[in-house]
């Protein structure tokens, strides 16, 4: 249990080691764009850039989640998943590029007003690799495999930010110039993967086969993850739309840097749910699964109040240094968005873990009223607040969503709210010991420096 617990943890700090690398290179991104585009441009990007995300999430089937649950049971040969997950992979984004042409020659006037049609044909080249790309990457989630599938992040970013950089920064493209980066850093990072697999991994397509079993019980599992993330997903980001509705592609601008700077908060509860759902997977007993969330629950929430609070107090100077005076309202909806963050991140725990249980149904249903919820308050608030009222609109949401997930979680593992809430005198503990720990790695470090 102890050797479990400390790969556990081990993985945990890899995750989120390498998420804060990806963050960083995120923000970055994100600097670039603010910087050499400018809000209008910006938005424009974020608006066009969201489409194949959209496609991907609307027509995926949750293949990509029923992988990680079934990779992780090893009920499949990796090779069989390998191979079906392809195949499967670029026949939906056939089915999703043909789905993006209709909504760009229909409704690209009434979705992404003042986005010109050549940018969104564009970014449709991206959609073969991005499902590629989300269908691969979690066998090494499954795996738990977490150094590599956390590179594979970072190394997704990068690549993204490489060539905007190159192409906005060096050659003066401008927008279409940051769309073509887009497109090039996913196309790379497929590459990798398959490197990764078949050379890693040592797998062969050759010697894999498609599997009907396979593909039957991950679309059984994986639809009603499907339904959840696709909800969550919307929950998300369907208010970029609807600011982009009722204001403008500027105001989209504005609005997408405090989204994106808040979300960085999540990065832990991101980093240790993502370790988690694999865990509680392939986990035996139902004491070990509720156990564990519990320790997790509420030290994910201390941390994330304690991180917000950080964030409020700088949040002018950080917005004014990295995206200037142009986007200084985004200081103003970052901090009503950051309350709504802390409950997100104790939510996103619970969701893993009852979604590593085999029941993402229960996730379904609550991210469905969370989705209506939030796409019925910001029509009702941002005619009225403006970009305020996106950010009331989000917070609620937030809020209520961790409400309803904690009831039901309760129900599920019998836990008090206290477990799940409150600091425990055994988190006390293992602070006190990972102190000890720190100290003794310090005072052994500087002992080495100074017999050098």
């Amino acid at each position: 249990m102890k050797a479990n617990n400390k790969k556990f943890i081990s993985d945990s700090i890899i995750t989120l080691t390498r998420q804060i690398m990806n963050i960083g290179i995120g923000i970055l991104l994100l600097v670039v764009l603010t910087r050499f585009l400018g809000p209008v441009d910006q938005g424009k990007y974020s608006l066009v850039t969201l489409l194949p995300m959209m496609l991907m999430m609307f027509i995926s089937i949750g293949i990509n989640t029923s992988t990680i649950y079934f990779v992780s049971k090893n009920k499949f040969l990796l090779e069989t998943v390998l191979k079906t997950n392809i195949l499967v992979g670029i026949l939906l984004s056939l089915i999703a590029v043909v789905v993006g042409l209709v909504v760009i020659f229909f409704f690209s006037e009434a979705l992404f007003e003042g986005v010109e049609n050549s940018l969104l044909y564009m970014v449709l080249f991206s959609i073969p690799f991005i499902f590629l790309k989300e269908f691969l990457q979690t066998i090494f989630h499954g795996l738990q495999d977490f150094k590599s599938y956390n590179t594979l992040m970072i190394i997704n970013q990068f690549a993204i930010l490489g060539f905007i950089s190159l192409f906005i920064i060096v050659l003066d493209y401008g927008l279409i110039g940051a769309i073509i980066g887009f497109v090039l850093g996913n196309i790379t990072t497929v590459f990798v993967i398959l490197y990764l697999l078949l050379k890693k991994k040592q797998l062969s397509l050759s010697s894999g086969e498609f599997s009907r079993p396979y593909l039957k019980e991950s679309v059984d599992y994986g639809f009603k993850a499907y339904v959840s993330n696709l909800a969550t997903f919307l929950n998300y980001r369907l208010d970029v739309f609807i600011v982009g509705y009722f204001l403008s592609p500027a105001a989209v601008g504005i609005y997408t840097v405090a989204v994106n700077v808040g979300e960085r908060i999540t990065m832990v509860s991101t980093a240790i749910s993502s370790v988690l759902f694999p865990k509680i997977a392939s986990e035996d007993t139902e004491e070990a699964r509720n156990r564990l969330t519990s320790i997790v629950s509420r030290n994910v929430l201390l941390i994330s109040i304690l991180a917000s609070i950080a964030l409020l107090i700088v949040s002018d100077f950080v917005i004014g240094l990295f995206f200037g005076s142009e986007y200084i309202q985004s200081s103003d909806v970052l901090k009503v968005i950051m309350i709504g963050i802390i409950f997100l991140s104790v939510e996103k725990i619970l969701s893993n873990d009852i979604a590593g249980r085999g029941k993402p149904e229960i996730n379904m249903y609550t991210s469905i009223f969370n989705v209506i919820m939030n796409v019925v308050l910001n029509i009702l608030l941002i005619p009225q607040f403006g970009i305020m009222g996106s950010a009331y609109a989000t917070t609620i949401t937030y809020f209520i969503s961790f409400i309803i997930k904690l009831i039901i979680f309760k129900k599920i593992s019998s836990q008090s709210y206290g477990k799940l809430l409150l600091i425990q005198k055994e988190d006390i503990v293992l602070y006190k010991a990972l102190l000890k720990v720190i100290q003794k790695k310090i005072r052994v470090n500087v002992a080495r420096k100074g017999s050098s």
